[in-house]
């Protein structure tokens, strides 16, 4: 089944094609068949496959595959998103569209929405910007005199306002790497082992620190962390070739909770699977008296 697409906002970074005629007078001076003509190939171009709706078991279906689930993603702009989270209060939305450029010297352009009510949804079309905006971690946006506390987590499939996400920006060094090993492909290609490579720091591209390379990369906090990555330099005309075992070191690896979904703290510190696990004791927080509960950490976290 074919359906005409009907005219919606662009995409973050989305040429508006309906003025990027690169001949306007062409068509003024055509005739009214040609123009017709002309409108009629435009429509058919726009007309896009419909995936087929199922009926089962009472319930209507449409499938997607992941793949056409991380097109949609990109057509959207997401792959290039940043969730900001408000923790006391925020500036009216229509505000941000000034203020996040501004405070934040945004280069290229950005698509500022409201998700609800905590949480502000940023789309970047430069990945520059994406990437500097993102590795803040927390900030403050300032408006009319006051100033509002935020923490960004890259945009997720799946996102969910009432949970944080288990991705995160961090810096991993690479100690005693071969100075010729510097080369961005070959350090983008061993950044890649551990999560994905965002930017390489300054002193790794101004060649001032040999003694180790360092690389921004986005990796899940849930998943194994390598401490080393085996390095083979192979000589294809031998045959032969030469390990090298890369040391990984991650610098200030978040911890992430798996019982109340929150980036900052593990389940042992958290402080809602105490309460539960009191309330499952049949103690409640009412008959604690003066005895406290035990203090989340709150490295750039805000508390519960």
């Amino acid at each position: 089944m074919d359906a005409v697409v009907s005219p919606h906002l662009l995409a973050v970074g989305e040429p508006n094609q309906k003025y990027n005629n690169p001949n306007p007078t062409h068509v003024m001076s055509q005739s009214y068949a040609a123009r017709l003509q002309t409108l009629k190939t435009a429509g058919t171009s726009t007309k896009i496959d419909l995936n087929p709706v199922k009926f089962v078991h009472g319930e209507l279906i449409i499938e997607f595959t992941m793949e056409e689930v991380k097109q949609f993603t990109i057509e959207e702009g997401l792959h290039q998103a940043v969730i900001m989270k408000f923790s006391y209060g925020k500036p009216d939305v229509h505000d941000l569209y000034k203020l996040i450029p501004k405070q934040y010297d945004i280069k290229g352009m950005c698509n500022i929405g409201q998700l609800e009510f905590r949480h502000i949804l940023v789309r970047f079309n430069l990945f520059e910007d994406y990437v500097q905006f993102l590795s803040r971690s927390v900030g403050y946006i300032k408006d009319k005199g006051d100033e509002f506390f935020f923490r960004t987590f890259p945009w997720t499939i799946g996102f969910n306002p009432k949970e944080e996400t288990s991705k995160s920006v961090v810096w991993i060094s690479l100690p005693d790497l071969p100075p010729n090993i510097f080369a961005k492909k070959s350090l983008l290609s061993i950044a890649s082992a551990v999560g994905k490579p965002l930017a390489v720091d300054k002193e790794t591209q101004d060649r001032t620190r040999p003694s180790a390379a360092r690389v921004k990369i986005l990796l899940d906090l849930l998943d194994k962390h390598p401490k080393r990555v085996k390095l083979h330099i192979v000589d294809k005309s031998t045959g032969k070739f030469v390990e090298h075992y890369q040391e990984v070191v991650y610098d200030n690896l978040p911890k992430f909770c798996t019982f109340c979904k929150h980036q900052g703290h593990e389940e042992r510190t958290c402080r809602l699977m105490t309460e539960k696990d009191k309330e499952d004791d049949g103690v409640g927080t009412k008959n604690m008296g003066v005895q406290e509960l035990p203090v989340v950490e709150t490295t750039g976290v805000e508390k519960l």
